[in-house]
């Protein structure tokens, strides 16, 4: 039987109604913490509540701590990688494998003084791995996978739809440009491969041309480069593979030089005007990979997800690479012939050196063809033939390339070592200058936006300030971040920029015939 309340009885959904009314209603209690006399109101607030972890105890001075933005989710940025996740040994063989190509069998046959030899190797090892580091920097500041949507960031930076439809003609040059380049390196490695087998061929087997020996060669390199990604167990075995026949290369450059005998040509014949002791050591130090691969090795799921580790694993790896060839290449400069040394002819020994060196170019190609961006084939005609045509074209294209006159090959080589240098050395440096010194910094703990609220859409009004603490903060930790920037500003300025204007200068005045 229900009883009834008498009215001046107070139940107790009659003081939970006063309480949600007393929430609900600040105006009620002036004492309140939410009363207008608190200068806070909830519907109205422009201040936006930001969790900030206490990080006095983490805040390191070093090189390789940043306090950006939290990390994305990992699933979309796996999917915008140019190169799949790849474990930390893959990421060290794509690093070191560069050093060991044409530059470094090119040296040997260099004429310069032993001590100017070494400081050309040191100088040019230590700007790779500054080098290096910038273009991981870099990536790592704008949260971006390809060098390509750097300089867009660079070039055309914004998000309003003319921005876009700028950065989208752009984007297309760039591709075109890196293609270009990287089909140049595939070309020089097959002639230079032909250059030092044909000679050979021509006395043991009845090959009367330059065709039938670049065709087989060619032939060879298509068949180990049909993989699509550098992730490819094809791709990485050819990729070592190439690597322990530069050793083997290299022990029997030592042997023979030992013995006294001297390779009688060089691998590469169209070398071109700017092609010397110094751009060679210079050329295998030329980089082109390093934002994907830094990218590939922070998507891989075993990498440490603190930002920290993640740059020291990479920075580690990419500073190992580069000792480690240097080591390799150092015996090729300390057994460096004196120009006057008369040549011998060619034995079994001369055989072999060129023999290994040309294989461990040929294996070098599959790698770089297969990081050739794809061309735009038709969906009607990828409907109709089953093979790649991409790859395809692109093989065709170097085979040709690899065909040329020897005047126009020698063109092609020094676009190929002017290209190779600017990328490495130079736009770096002009990307972190533009980004850092023409660029507002990107924030750490203010937000891009404060989202209105219903009462404050209704009123358009000028976007609030954000809040004064956080301010603070972010000032104190952008003067943190440029602390930590002063050492790579130092070396831009005083080291590849003026090396780079340097080299660029002489190089015109090379193809212009000044000097």
């Amino acid at each position: 039987m229900a009883q009834a309340i008498s009215p001046g009885r107070r139940s107790s959904l009659d003081s939970l109604a006063d309480s949600d009314s007393s929430i609900t209603s600040p105006t009620r209690s002036p004492a309140s913490p939410y009363s207008p006399s608190a200068n806070i109101s909830i519907l109205d607030s422009s201040s936006a509540l930001v969790l900030l972890p206490n990080q006095d105890d983490q805040d390191s001075f070093d090189f390789s701590s940043d306090e950006e933005q939290e990390d994305h989710d990992a699933q979309l940025e796996i999917m915008k990688l140019a190169i799949p996740p790849l474990p930390a040994s893959t990421v060290f063989l794509y690093l070191l494998a560069p050093y060991l190509r044409l530059g470094a069998i090119l040296v040997p046959n260099g004429t310069f003084p032993l001590k100017f030899g070494l400081l050309n190797l040191f100088v040019t090892a230590a700007l790779s791995v500054f080098s290096r580091n910038l273009w991981f920097l870099l990536a790592r500041y704008l949260r971006k996978s390809t060098a390509e949507e750097i300089f867009l960031e660079v070039i055309a930076k914004g998000v309003s739809r003319a921005k876009r439809r700028r950065r989208e003609r752009i984007r297309r040059p760039l591709i075109c440009v890196t293609g270009l380049l990287r089909i140049l390196i595939a070309f020089m490695y097959l002639r230079a491969s032909v250059d030092a087998v044909f000679p050979l061929l021509l006395a043991v087997l009845p090959v009367q041309t330059r065709l039938i020996t670049t065709l087989a060669l060619s032939l060879l390199v298509s068949v180990v480069s049909i993989p699509k990604s550098l992730a490819a167990k094809q791709v990485i075995c050819t990729t070592w593979l190439s690597i322990l026949l530069y050793v083997a290369w290299l022990v029997a450059v030592l042997y023979t030089r030992t013995t006294g005998t001297v390779m009688p040509s060089p691998t590469l014949l169209q070398r071109g005007a700017l092609w010397n002791d110094i751009t060679s050591i210079a050329f295998s130090f030329a980089t082109s990979l390093t934002v994907p691969l830094s990218a590939s090795l922070a998507g891989r799921s075993s990498v440490p997800s603190n930002k920290t580790r993640r740059g020291t694993c990479f920075q580690t790896l990419s500073i190992l690479s580069t000792v480690l060839a240097s080591l390799l290449i150092l015996p090729s400069i300390l057994m460096t012939p004196s120009p006057n040394v008369p040549v011998a002819s060619s034995d079994t020994r001369n055989i072999t050196v060129h023999v290994l060196g040309a294989s461990s170019l040929l294996l070098a190609i599959p790698s770089v063809l297969v990081s050739i961006p794809p061309l735009p084939i038709p969906l009607a005609a990828r409907r109709v033939c089953k093979l790649d045509l991409s790859k395809v074209t692109l093989i065709f294209v170097v085979v040709l390339l690899s065909l040329a006159p020897p005047s126009m090959a020698t063109i092609l080589n020094d676009l190929t070592l002017l290209l190779a240098l600017i990328g490495t050395y130079f736009l770096p440096a002009w990307a972190h200058i533009t980004i850092h010194y023409f660029r507002r910094p990107i924030s750490i703990v203010i937000p891009h936006s404060v989202p209105n609220t219903p009462q404050t859409a209704q009123t358009p009004s000028s976007p609030p300030s954000p809040d004064p603490l956080l301010q603070r903060k972010e000032r104190l930790l952008q003067r943190r971040r440029l602390g930590r920037r002063v050492l790579w500003d130092v070396g831009v300025w005083l080291l590849l920029i003026p090396i780079s204007l340097f080299g660029m200068v002489w190089a015109g005045g090379r193809l212009f015939g000044k000097w």
